[in-house]
C-alpha cells in the first residue's frame, strides 16, 4: 500500500516538474531582417543549446530556474535576452577596424616541425683562400647544391642549382639570406 501512495505522489509531482520547464520558439534575424542561419542559442549558464535553421528559427527547452538565452553569431554582437515562449531577436553587426598589418617573411621554427630542406653555413666553414666568389666555396658543403662554371673568364659567376635543374616553380636558383636579409635573389 505504501508503494501505491509513493507512486501516486510521484505521478502528481512529475507534471509539476515538467511544467516548470519552458518551451521557447523564436527567430534570430540579422540587421537586414533575414534569418541568421547557424546562430548559436544557449540557455545562459548551462550547456543546453541549439542552432538556428535556414530561416533563422529555433526551438529550445529552458530548464527550471533559468530565464535567459545567450545568442551568438559570427560577425555579430553576442546578446543575452529574457526567454519567452515566442520571441524574435535582431542582431547588430560587430565591426572591427584593422589598425595595422604586419607581414613577416621569415620566422623562427623548431627543427622538428620544419618539413622543408634548409642548410645553414657559417662564414668560417665556407672561407677558402684564393676563391673569388662565395658561391664557389659552397661546393661540397650543402647537400643538393650544384655549382657549375659556365665560362672560363675570371670573375664570372657560376651557375648554382639546388636539388636539380628543374622545379615545379620553374626555378632552382638559391635564395640568399645573409643575417636575416634576402640578397640578390632571382627566386620565382
Amino acid at each position: 500500500m505504501k508503494r501505491f501512495y509513493l507512486l501516486l505522489v510521484c505521478m502528481c509531482l512529475l507534471p509539476a516538474g515538467l511544467l516548470a520547464q519552458m518551451k521557447v520558439k523564436g527567430t534570430v534575424l540579422d540587421e537586414n531582417g533575414d534569418g541568421a542561419i547557424g546562430a548559436n542559442v544557449v540557455v545562459t549558464g548551462t550547456t543546453v543549446g541549439t542552432v538556428t535553421d535556414f530561416d533563422g528559427q529555433f526551438e529550445i527547452t529552458v530548464p527550471e530556474g533559468k530565464k535567459s538565452l545567450t545568442i551568438s553569431y559570427l560577425g555579430y554582437k553576442t546578446v543575452t535576452v529574457n526567454a519567452k515562449p515566442s520571441m524574435k531577436v535582431t542582431l547588430e553587426t560587430e565591426s572591427q577596424q584593422i589598425q595595422e598589418v604586419v607581414v613577416q617573411g621569415m620566422v623562427k621554427q623548431d627543427k622538428r616541425l620544419f618539413t622543408g630542406a634548409a642548410t645553414k653555413l657559417e662564414a668560417e666553414e665556407t672561407m677558402l683562400s684564393g676563391v673569388a666568389d662565395i658561391s664557389r666555396s659552397l661546393e661540397g658543403k650543402a647537400a643538393g647544391v650544384s655549382v657549375q662554371n659556365v665560362s672560363g673568364t675570371f670573375g664570372t659567376a657560376p651557375k648554382i642549382r639546388v636539388r636539380g635543374a628543374t622545379s615545379i616553380y620553374g626555378a632552382s636558383k638559391p635564395l640568399w639570406v645573409v643575417d636575416g636579409v634576402v640578397l640578390g635573389t632571382q627566386w620565382k
